[in-house]
């Protein structure tokens, strides 16, 4: 069967179609992308009929746009003008979604921008990230605005200065396309599919609307379903960890929204009533790692396990959880274990206090971060393993950026003995501290500052060159 009758055929101007999108730049490619994704574009009218005049209402004017009109509102006004893609950024968009060119499509973009403007991103911005942009100009302007009311109410509490940039960033497409989702559309393959289907075009243009009710149908339901499951997570986390204001989740973890409500609940109550923490410490460590909320509550309970048996005192665990989250998601065997038996290797006998003073120890790689620093120390220091007793937070500086330059600045500039320095002498300042407290200098660190920059690009010359380049452009 035919899928548009011959009568219907005859009126479609499909050359004056083609015509106008050469005239604005786009290729046969680009043509053939349009139509195969949304045929619909190829039975537009090209061009304003003689005498035509423009409607105030934008209603009206959606379904009698023609494709000259929309080509000028979606790829010259809106790509091009205001979010300033170049033209061949501009075509690229058209190609992913070329719905763009439809009437609605075109109208929704210009809205959806807008919208996203008013919420604090700038075009720079939504036109800087090409990959997630047609998806997001796809998005119904009333479903994204619906989410913003949700996010911006007394439920959730994010600022609307803080929803745009929220929005905007790639890790949010989880939850955009649970509440916002791109409506599908009937393509070529669809057409045909759905033609063979039928003798006449009458009934394939009522299985086409069929699939399109059906498809809403489904569409609306999952989006319902999907906010009564971010008012659960919500819900469970007002209650059983005290947040009341989700934009930091929202910011780095969005997805956490639609995770298991049930394993959130049993993970916030295994951590006050077993571990000891408060509802606010429990909130405070998934604000700042919400990937927590993705993690078991077995294995939680084992890496639990595993700092009382190294001995760290119980009443230290609620603390070091709640500044350190990211502790529960370490490898029992793969991360921990080679640490503890490299600090025992080199004669750490209370490990358990050494973890509480510096619980990242555990994620430190041993091969990369604790063997080298380690084997310096014991070039420059006479009593290493007592000053890394005392001060266990020297495996948390950076090798050579700061340890290595400092000890050099101390031995090769000043001839200062390194092997009697204390080590959280010389680490524990800041740079400029450290020239005038520790090296005495009396310049305000401006000698120290100058051997860093020149031992830095010493050690990358690529940056060093780069430096240079930028000073004589600046002259």
């Amino acid at each position: 069967g035919e899928s548009v009758s011959p009568a219907a055929a005859s009126s479609f101007d499909i050359d004056g179609v083609i015509a106008v999108m050469t005239e604005y730049g786009l290729t046969g490619n680009d043509i053939a992308a349009v139509f195969s994704h949304t045929p619909s574009v190829a039975m537009m009218r090209a061009r304003p009929m003689e005498n035509e005049v423009q409607s105030e209402d934008v209603n009206v004017e959606r379904k009698s746009s023609c494709l000259e009109q929309t080509l000028d509102r979606a790829f010259v006004g809106l790509l091009s003008e205001t979010l300033k893609l170049r033209r061949y950024d501009a075509r690229k968009v058209l190609r992913a979604s070329p719905g763009l060119l439809t009437s609605k499509g075109s109208s929704s973009a210009v809205q959806v921008v807008d919208l996203m403007v008013s919420l604090g991103s700038s075009t720079n911005s939504l036109a800087r990230d090409k990959t997630s942009l047609p998806t997001l100009l796809c998005r119904s302007p009333a479903l994204i605005f619906r989410l913003v009311a949700f996010l911006s109410s007394a439920q959730i509490k994010v600022p609307l200065s803080a929803i745009g940039p929220i929005l905007r960033q790639r890790q949010s497409a989880v939850l955009l396309n649970a509440v916002a989702p791109v409506k599908r559309t009937i393509t070529l393959d669809a057409y045909d599919a759905i033609a063979t289907e039928n003798v006449t075009s009458s009934n394939t243009e009522s299985k086409i609307l069929g699939y399109l009710k059906v498809d809403n149908t489904l569409r609306q339901q999952k989006i319902e379903e999907s906010y009564r499951t971010i008012e659960a997570v919500a819900g469970v986390l007002r209650r059983s960890a005290g947040i009341r204001d989700f934009g930091k989740i929202l910011t780095s973890h969005p997805d956490a929204f639609f995770l298991n409500v049930t394993n959130i609940h049993m993970l916030t109550r295994y951590l006050r009533e077993d571990v000891g923490m408060t509802k606010d410490d429990i909130g405070k460590a998934i604000q700042t790692f919400p990937t927590l909320l993705e993690q078991d509550v077995t294995k939680v309970e084992g890496v639990v396990e595993f700092l009382l048996a190294i001995d760290v005192n119980e009443d230290d665990v609620p603390s070091i959880l709640r500044s350190f989250p990211a502790t529960l998601l370490l490898d029992i065997e793969g991360d921990m274990v080679p640490v503890i038996s490299f600090l025992r290797g080199i004669g750490v006998r209370n490990v358990g206090r050494f973890v509480t003073r510096l619980p990242p120890v555990l994620g430190y790689s041993v091969e990369d971060d604790l063997k080298p620093k380690w084997s310096f120390l014991k070039e420059v220091c006479q009593f290493d393993y007592f000053e890394v007793v005392r001060f266990p937070a020297y495996f948390s500086y950076p090798l050579e950026r700061v340890i290595k330059t400092r000890y050099e600045y101390l031995r090769d500039c000043k001839q200062i003995p390194i092997q009697l320095a204390r080590v959280d002498d010389v680490l524990r300042f800041g740079d400029r501290d450290f020239a005038t407290e520790i090296a005495l200098d009396n310049d305000d660190g401006v000698a120290f500052a100058k051997f860093v920059e020149e031992r830095w690009g010493d050690k990358h010359p690529s940056i060093r060159s780069k430096k240079k380049q930028k000073k004589r452009k600046m002259k």
